[in-house]
């Protein structure tokens, strides 16, 4: 046969090989192939970097161009593919058309071909990164799968890598193949009926049900039980109190296991290196969806369409247009830590039934610094088991009628000023009553002021109705207008009938007694003083004015009984002019008194009574 080195015209030649270095400098997907046959498997006479680079051939689904198609990797070391030479039989330019799955009797040997080479050479010659100074033989820069992972609630997990010194003392498993005397093909294609596959205890699914997730919410509230009692003591209230007590079963989320019961050949999978894994499983009655990160992180679809996420890390999940999702049973959520949420504007919410948020441990904060917080409701309670705190400016009741009940005591104190303004105030209380002020204290009626006392404590011995009593100063009753409707009465009896003290218009001043058997008493412990610019009048059937001490009555002019006759003064009349008078007789003039009348005229002199 004639070779005129024309691809496709000089016949076709096909082989087999195991690549043993797929780190392309070129970046191409080519891999240096031993092929059968053709090399020899000792290093010494062909060593690795001798071998030709073969090229990926791409299927048909792939571009293979720029910005388009699957990247041209694959194959790792170890891995058997089939191709041609593309040049015929001067054999320089391999092209890999496929790999190929089989059942190794051994695991690699190291320095001899057709085996995986990687730990038969420095690191330097593999383009190795990260690197590793000095240039030793070390596989940390080949991916691997994790050694363990450490889950903590609120952080990334902690993926324990293992050491290159670990790597390569596990016993042949560093290289490829991983296992002899089993298919290279993936375990979780080969499914639950392989029982080499330990499935589904074993790998990555055994793993996901060792670290299931769960958590229970606890719906309950419990007001206090001062509410309770006092609602269902308090008979203007529709309230029923036992509506806000809440305490329900526990609302369980679990995790459920991985719905893995593939079935060969029906799953198709592909896995990584690293410890990835995608399954597109189409076992029977067992339909999933899987992908798989070496950290844990996964998303699983099961038979029924029941979607499982997992994060191991952090979820970010980034909308730039709008997020709209209907939930058409229940939504159930647990969060450990803090949630935080910001919306940039409104925000609404339409709950059919009863909404509850409880803060077991902690506050509950509703605020709208720059605009309204309408709280609405048939009945709105604040239940506070300690202190209620109302800060306002100004605090308004816009019904046009509203009843304040209190069951127990109530105290109201202002720190600063309080001021109470009504159309009409009634104050009421059903005991006594106390108001103090340390300070001065004013009132204002713009109508009249009346003031009833029943003094029911009377059957108890207490006589006074009503106690005005200043430690310090005067008390003063003034009323401005003097001429028509001034005045002050202080009766005994309706409008005085036994008695009455009456300040009029005009300042006339009654003073009355018409039932008292004893009368007007007036005492003075010093001095009593009755004084008239004009006149001062006394009037009474009988009138007598004692005194343990000296009485002096004085005027300019005094009347006694009438103004008719005028008062003789007696000390004067006697003493100066009777004692010494005489008068004409029929035997001539008298002369004065006789002696044994002297003393009779000083005895008649009063010894209480004087005139000026």
């Amino acid at each position: 046969m004639s070779q005129d080195y024309f691809q496709g015209k000089d016949g076709f030649i096909w082989w087999h090989g195991v690549v043993e270095d797929r780190k392309d400098p070129l970046m191409l997907g080519r891999c240096r192939v031993r092929i059968l046959g053709w090399h020899t498997a000792n290093k010494s006479e062909l060593p690795t970097e001798n071998l030709p680079w073969a090229y990926p051939v791409m299927p048909i689904t792939s571009a293979s161009q720029t910005n388009a198609g699957e990247a041209p990797v694959g194959p790792v070391e170890g891995t058997w593919v089939m191709g041609y030479y593309r040049d015929g039989e001067l054999a320089q330019e391999p092209v890999m058309m496929g790999t190929m799955h089989g059942i190794p009797a051994e695991f690699a040997k190291q320095n001899t071909g057709f085996n995986d080479s990687r730990l038969d050479v420095l690191n330097v010659d593999r383009q190795q990164v990260p690197a590793v100074e000095p240039p030793a033989i070390s596989l940390m820069g080949w991916p691997f799968p994790p050694k363990d992972l450490n889950f903590k609630a609120g952080a990334e997990v902690e993926i324990d890598e293992y050491t290159n010194e670990e790597r390569q003392a596990l016993s042949g498993q560093s290289l490829y193949p991983r296992y002899k005397d089993k298919p290279t093909t993936s375990i979780y294609a080969r499914g639950v009926n392989d029982s080499s596959t330990g499935l589904p205890d074993a790998g990555i699914i055994g793993s996901k049900n060792q670290n299931l997730s769960s958590g229970q919410i606890k719906m309950k509230f419990n007001p206090s039980e001062n509410l309770l009692t006092r609602l269902s003591e308090t008979a203007t209230t529709e309230v029923d109190p036992t509506s806000f007590t809440i305490d329900n079963d526990p609302v369980k989320i679990e995790q459920p296991p991985s719905a893995y019961s593939a079935a060969y050949p029906f799953n198709h999978v592909y896995e990584s290196e690293s410890g990835h894994l995608i399954e597109v499983d189409d076992t029977p009655t067992k339909e999933r969806l899987h992908w798989y990160h070496r950290s844990g992180t996964f998303t699983e679809f099961h038979p029924k369409g029941n979607r499982v996420d997992n994060v191991t890390g952090t979820h970010y999940h980034m909308v730039v247009g709008n997020h709209e999702s209907i939930v058409d049973g229940q939504e159930k959520k647990i969060v450990r830590f803090d949630s935080i949420s910001s919306y940039a504007q409104s925000k609404f919410e339409n709950i059919s039934n009863d909404m509850v948020v409880t803060a077991n441990n902690g506050d509950i904060i509703l605020g709208a610094p720059a605009g309204t917080t309408l709280i609405s409701g048939g009945n709105v309670l604040l239940d506070a088991a300690n202190t209620l705190v109302l800060q306002a400016q100004q605090i308004i009741r816009s019904d046009d009628a509203a009843a304040d009940v209190i069951k127990g005591s109530y105290k109201a104190t202002a720190q600063g000023e309080y001021g109470l303004s009504s159309g009409k105030l009634t104050l009421g209380s059903m005991g006594a009553t106390n108001i103090s002020s340390f300070g001065a204290m004013s009132m204002t009626v713009g109508g009249s002021s009346e003031e009833v006392i029943s003094n029911i404590d009377v059957a108890l011995g207490n006589m006074n109705a009503k106690t005005i009593r200043a430690l310090l100063g005067k008390i003063v009753l003034e009323t401005v207008e003097p001429a028509l409707t001034g005045g002050i009465d202080l009766n005994v009896g309706p409008l005085g009938g036994a008695g009455q003290i009456s300040i009029q218009p005009l300042g006339n001043i009654s003073v009355r007694s018409v039932t008292g058997p004893t009368g007007i008493d007036m005492f003075a412990t010093t001095q009593a003083k009755i004084k008239a610019m004009v006149k001062a009048a006394i009037e009474a059937a009988f009138v007598e004015i004692k005194a343990d001490g000296l009485a002096s009555i004085d005027g300019s002019v005094v009347f006694v009984g009438g103004n008719s006759e005028p008062m003789i003064l007696g000390k004067t009349f006697l003493m100066d002019l009777f004692k010494d008078h005489q008068h004409p007789s029929s035997v001539g003039p008298t002369g004065p008194i006789m002696p044994q009348y002297a003393a009779k005229i000083i005895k008649a002199m009063s010894k209480k009574c004087f005139l000026g």
